[in-house]
C-alpha cells in the first residue's frame, strides 16, 4: 500500500528544492548584471588613467568603450567559470527572416515606447531623463553624435550579450523560455536605474524603468525567437542610435 505521506513529503521536498534553484538562479542573474555595471565603471576608470583629461565627446566615447569592455569581460568570465567556449555565444549572420524581425523589432520598440510613455502621461506620470540627455542639455549636444556610431558598434551587442546571450540564456535551465525573458528583463530594467534616477523623481524613474522591461521583453523576444544575438543587437543598437539622433536634432 502506498503511503501518502511519504509521497506528500518528497513532492514537498522537490517543489522546495526547485524553489530555492529559481531563487538562486535569479540572484545569480542579479549579481552578473550588478558585475557588468560594476565592470564598465572600472573600464572607465583604466581608460581615464591612459588617457587622461580629455574633451566631453571623447570622454563619452571611452564610456561606450568602457562598456563594451565591462560586458564583454563579464561574459567571457562567465564563459570560463561554466568551462564554455565561445561557441556558446549566438552571434550569426542573419537570414531574411532574422532580417524581417529586427526591422519588425524597430518599429515595435517605438511603438511600445510611444504608447506607454502617453498611457503614463494621461495617469500624470511623467518620464525621467537619461543622464546622457541631461549633459548633452547643458550646451554640448554634439556628443550624441559619438553616441549614434556606438549604438551599433558597442552599445548594443555589448548589452544584448550580457542580458540575452548569457543571462536570459542561462536561466533557461531553470526557468521556461518565458519566464527566464521576464526575469532578465527585469534585470536589465533595473540596471538602468542609476542612468535615470540621478534628478528625477521616483515616480518618473519607476516610469522610465517600466518602459525599458517592457522594450526588453521585445529583444528578448527576438532573441528567443530567432536564436540569433545579432538580431536583438541590431535592432537594441538601432533604436538607441535613432534615439540619439533625434535628441541631437531636438537640440540644434
Amino acid at each position: 500500500m502506498t503511503d501518502g505521506t511519504a509521497t506528500g513529503a518528497g513532492g514537498d521536498a522537490r517543489q522546495s528544492r526547485s524553489v530555492a534553484s529559481m531563487v538562486f538562479a535569479v540572484l545569480r542573474s542579479g549579481a552578473l548584471g550588478l558585475s557588468g555595471l560594476l565592470a564598465i565603471v572600472v573600464w572607465t576608470t583604466i581608460l581615464s588613467g591612459i588617457f587622461g583629461d580629455v574633451g566631453p565627446n571623447l570622454r563619452l566615447g571611452l564610456s561606450a568603450v568602457a562598456l563594451g569592455l565591462g560586458t564583454g569581460s563579464v561574459a567571457l568570465l562567465f564563459l570560463l567559470g561554466r568551462g564554455m567556449g565561445l561557441s556558446y555565444l549566438d552571434f550569426r549572420v542573419p537570414d531574411w527572416r532574422g532580417l524581417g524581425y529586427a526591422v519588425g523589432g524597430v518599429v515595435a520598440l517605438f511603438v511600445l515606447q510611444v504608447a506607454v510613455a502617453v498611457a503614463l502621461t494621461q495617469v500624470g506620470v511623467q518620464t525621467a531623463d537619461h543622464s546622457i540627455e541631461q549633459t548633452a542639455q547643458q550646451g554640448n549636444p554634439q556628443m550624441l553624435l559619438v553616441l549614434i556610431p556606438a549604438s551599433w558598434l558597442l552599445i548594443g551587442p555589448g548589452e544584448e550579450l550580457l542580458y540575452r546571450n548569457i543571462i536570459q540564456k542561462s536561466l533557461y535551465d531553470t526557468f521556461s523560455k518565458r519566464g527566464a525573458l521576464v526575469v532578465a528583463s527585469a534585470i536589465f530594467a533595473l540596471a538602468h536605474i542609476p542612468a535615470y534616477a540621478i534628478g528625477s523623481t521616483l515616480a518618473a524613474t519607476a516610469g522610465t524603468l517600466a518602459i525599458i522591461f517592457l522594450l526588453s521583453l521585445v529583444l528578448g523576444f527576438l532573441y528567443l525567437r530567432t536564436g540569433n544575438l545579432t538580431v536583438s543587437a541590431l535592432v537594441h543598437g538601432t533604436f538607441d542610435a535613432i534615439i540619439f539622433a533625434a535628441m541631437y536634432v531636438s537640440m540644434v
